[in-house]
C-alpha cells in the first residue's frame, strides 16, 4: 500500500489502530509506513502522544497537498473504472437494527441482483457508527447526524405511531390526552437517554415513566404486545401488530411529525457513482 494513502488514513481516522482497521492491516504495520515516509522526506510529519497523533507544521502542508493530488488522482481513475451503468468494488452500508431488517434489507437485496460487480456489505447496529473511521461509504440513520463533516440526504419521512396491547387497554383504560400517559406504563427507549420525552404539536414534552426500558425497538414492541405497557415507536415496526389486532392505537393525530430517514455519507466532492446509485434506488423505492 502506497506510504501516502496510509499517511492520510492515520491523519483522517486520527490514530494508528483506527487508519489499521480502516486499513485492514496491523499498527505496527502502518507505524513503520509512517516512518519510512518521513526518513525518506526528510522531516517528521506527526506527534505521536499516548492519546492520538498530531500533525506537525509540515504535516499539515504535505497533509493538504497530498490530500488534494490523490483526491483528484482517484477520482480521474474512478471516473475511467467506473460505469454509472456498471459500478463495481464494495459498497459497506451501516443502518439501524430494526429498520435494516424490516425495510432495508429486501431493498438492499434487489439492489445487489441488479449491479452484481458490486461487492455489498450491510451491517446493522443502533449506535451512531464512525463512518469515516470504520470505513464506510454511507449510513441510514433515522436523524440527522451530529457529525457536521457528513452530508446528509433526507430519503423519507418515518411516521411514528403511540400503540398499546387491547388486553393493557382494558386493564388499564385508554389515554385520552398526552397528559394521561403519566398514569400509565411507557415503555422507554433507552439508546438515547435514561428518560424519554414523547413529544406532541402544541404543548410541551411529556416524560414517560415506566418499569421497562430496551435499546431496541423489536423487544418493546414484544414488551407491548405482551401487555407491559405503552410504546411510542415507528410506523415499520409497529404495522404488522396493529394489522392482525396484537397492538392499537392511541392517541391518533397527536403524534409529533414523522422523523426522517437520512443517508449520510462523507463530505466530499466527488460522491463514487455506487453510493449516488444506491441513494437514489432507496428514494425511489421508499417514495
Amino acid at each position: 500500500m502506497d506510504e501516502r494513502e496510509v499517511f492520510l488514513a492515520v491523519v483522517e481516522a486520527q490514530g494508528f489502530s483506527a487508519a489499521a482497521k480502516r486499513l485492514n492491516s496491523t499498527p505496527a504495520a502502518v507505524s513503520r509506513r509512517i516512518k519510512a515516509l518521513e526518513q525518506r522526506l526528510g522531516v517528521r510529519l506527526l506527534q505521536r502522544t499516548t492519546r492520538k497523533v498530531r500533525l506537525t507544521q509540515q504535516g499539515e502542508v504535505y497533509y493538504r497537498e497530498v490530500s488534494r493530488i490523490l483526491g483528484q488522482l482517484n477520482n480521474v481513475e474512478q471516473e475511467l473504472s467506473e460505469s454509472i451503468n456498471h459500478p463495481k468494488g464494495d459498497l459497506r452500508i451501516v443502518a439501524p437494527m430494526s429498520f435494516g431488517q424490516h425495510r432495508l434489507a429486501p431493498m438492499v437485496n434487489e439492489f445487489a441482483s441488479k449491479y452484481p460487480g458490486l461487492r455489498i456489505s450491510l451491517m446493522l447496529e443502533d449506535r451512531e457508527t464512525d463512518i469515516v473511521t470504520e470505513g464506510y461509504d454511507l449510513a441510514i440513520r433515522i436523524a440527522y447526524p451530529n457529525d457536521s463533516s457528513l452530508v446528509g440526504r433526507a430519503i423519507a419521512p418515518i411516521p411514528r405511531y403511540i400503540c398499546a396491547s387491547p388486553e393493557y387497554l382494558q386493564k388499564r383504560g385508554i389515554p385520552n390526552t398526552p397528559a394521561d400517559l403519566t398514569n400509565h406504563e411507557c415503555l422507554h427507549y433507552n439508546l438515547i437517554s435514561e428518560r424519554e420525552e414523547w413529544s406532541f404539536p402544541g404543548s410541551e414534552n411529556l416524560i414517560v415513566k415506566g418499569k421497562f426500558c430496551s435499546n431496541n425497538g423489536e423487544v418493546l414492541l414484544q414488551a407491548a404486545i405482551d401487555g407491559l405497557g405503552i410504546v411510542f415507536l415507528p410506523q415499520f415496526i409497529v404495522d404488522p401488530a396493529l394489522a392482525d389486532g396484537k397492538l392499537t392505537r392511541i392517541l391518533e393525530g397527536l403524534e409529533q411529525p414523522p422523523l426522517t430517514l437520512y443517508a449520510l455519507y462523507p463530505s466530499r466532492k466527488h460522491v463514487p457513482a455506487k453510493t449516488r446509485l444506491f441513494i437514489d434506488f432507496i428514494i425511489e423505492k421508499l417514495s
